[in-house]
Formats: C-alpha cells, structure tokens, sequence
C-alpha cells in the first residue's frame, strides 16, 4: 500500500475519532440524548427518577420499607410515579411477594407524596387462610384503635366520626371469613364535615392491626364562604330527592332512605359553583333494586342546602 494511502487513511480515521467526540451519545462519554416524548406517569420501578422538588423513587422505597419492616423488603418492593388529575403527585410502593395463599402472610401497597415524604395511604393485604368466621375484636375496641392512630397523625385538627361499619371477607377457598371495620372521620370546616377530606382507617377484626389507611385534605377553607345554617331543612332536602327519583325513574319499590347529614361537597365535583364550595345534604339511600345486587350497597344524592336543587344524584337503574 502507498504512502499516499496510508496518509488518507490516517486522516480519515482521526476525523471520526473527532466527530465521536464531539457528539454526546456516539462515543458513550457525556450524557445520552434524551428520548422524545419521556414518560411522566406511572414509571417502574427499574428507573429511579428524581423529583427536583421532591424525593426520589427509591427514597420513596426506603420510607414504605422503614414504615412496614415486616412486609415490604428491600429486594421484592417496586415503585413507580403516579402524576395524574385530581390525585396527589406521589410513589407508590408495593410488595406482592408474599403467597397470601399460606396462613399469617401479607402484602402492602404505600402512598408517597412525592414533595413531602408523607405516607397519606396505605393498604396491607392480609391472607384468608387460617382466620376465624367471627371477629376477635369488637366494633367499639376497633374504634378506639382507630382514635389512637388518627390522634398521632391528626395534628389537632377537628375531626367528626362519620362512618363504623363491619365487613365481612370471603372468597371460593375460605368461605366467609372475619373481616375489617371501616372508620371514617370527616375533616370539620367552620364546623360542617368534609364530603371527602378527612381520615379513613379499616382495622382487621381478629388482630386489631390498621389494615388501610388514608388522608384526604383538598378542600380549600376559603372556599367555603355561603353561610352554615341551611336554608332548606333535612326533611325538606329528602322530599325534594323522593319528587326527583319519582319523576325521574318512576316508582322505586322499597325506596329507603338512611342517611341525611350536612356537609360541604367534593369539590372538584362542582368547578362551576359560583358561591366556592356547595354546602349540601348528602342523602343515603336504596331500594329494592340495590338491595338485589351482587354486593348490596346504598348510593347517594347532593341537594344544595340554600337552593333546594338536586346537585348530583348516584342512582343507577341498570347498576349490577
């Protein structure tokens, strides 16, 4: 080969080297380039994004792992980032590793916001197998259970007992097994509870461990400006909601109605509300045709506590 040629070649080949240098991403020094559109939501757990203004994926893991020690383990959790609508940004955590097929075993789910750290929900998931049919603990005992562990969360914030229930749990394998009691305490604002902030705890019925739990607070007290007292009664909001489902679905055989209590509504469910938030009679209630199905449960309807109209109303003639 000629000198001349060899020369060429010389060339050539240190002008790739410095092209290679030059751009980041072909030489693999320097940062890559970036693919378009990267995902925002929902990220696995396999990519340990940062949040600027917060915490990372895997800071997130440490927080589940130190708050459930037992259940969520360093090598079986994942993570991934939820940013959408009407939520908080936060990580959520979660540990399935567990066979809840085998007697005592759990899995968990934690909620992180992703600015501040905070657990605002969590969720044990407890196995069927080897429980009793009956509660071990009374409602009573699970309320005071529940009392102690919103009283450290709280922070002296007022608070309004809404809803104790029992569930009962049961599945093909294990038949009707002892379940949860479900609490709720209502967030009060110029003393009228929150239709949705507030504090809910579920406690298992044999253990009296907290099996779920979450924070609500996205209603804004400025916001919540129209006057308290209403200006239509309870008794008055539950004939306008029997005039709306007579005239509306017909006769509705059964129709009962269990709750009425005043409450300021959800507000993202009212943007266009021109007083700030509704203040509202929330209305229990069911018929028949709830009671028939699959999973009997009451629904629910919104009267505005000044007006008289019917804000919302959840009843579903085809719900199954």
């Amino acid at each position: 080969m000629s000198k001349k040629i060899i020369g060429i070649l010389i060339i050539i080949c240190a002008v790739l080297a410095l092209i290679l240098i030059a751009v980041p991403g072909l030489s693999g020094a320097g940062n890559p380039i970036p693919p378009p559109n990267p995902p925002t939501t929902d990220i696995p757990a396999t990519t340990p994004i940062a949040n600027a203004t917060g915490i990372t994926g895997d800071e997130a893991k440490a927080i589940a792992i130190a708050a459930f020690p037992a259940i969520i383990g360093v090598d079986t959790a994942e993570f991934r980032l939820i940013d959408q609508p009407h939520s908080r940004r936060s990580w959520q955590v979660d540990d399935f590793s567990a066979d809840l097929g085998m007697p005592g075993t759990r899995n968990a789910q934690v909620w992180v916001d992703a600015n501040t750290g905070e657990i605002y929900q969590f969720a044990v998931h407890a196995g069927k197998q080897g429980r009793p049919v009956d509660p071990a603990i009374t409602m009573e005992e699970a309320c005071t259970i529940a009392e102690r562990y919103i009283g450290n969360r709280s922070d002296g914030e007022p608070l309004e007992l809404l809803v104790k229930r029992y569930d009962a749990e049961e599945s093909p394998l294990t038949g009707k097994v002892a379940g949860t009691y479900f609490i709720r305490y209502g967030r009060l604002i110029h003393s009228v509870p929150s239709a949705t902030d507030g504090h809910t705890v579920e406690v298992d019925a044999v253990t009296g461990e907290i099996r779920q739990f979450s924070i609500d607070r996205e209603t804004d007290e400025e916001a919540c400006r129209v006057a308290t007292d209403p200006s239509v009664s309870s008794a008055q909001a539950e004939e306008v909601l029997k005039k709306y489902l007579q005239e509306t679905y017909g006769d509705l055989p059964g129709l009962t109605i269990h709750e009425t209590g005043l409450r300021w509504a959800v507000p993202r469910a009212y943007p266009d509300y021109p007083d700030g938030v509704p203040l509202i009679w929330q209305i229990s209630f069911d018929d028949d045709h709830y009671h028939s199905l699959t999973c009997p449960h009451y629904t629910y309807a919104d009267i505005d506590a000044h007006t008289g109209d019917v804000l919302s109303c959840y009843y579903r003639p085809d719900a199954t």
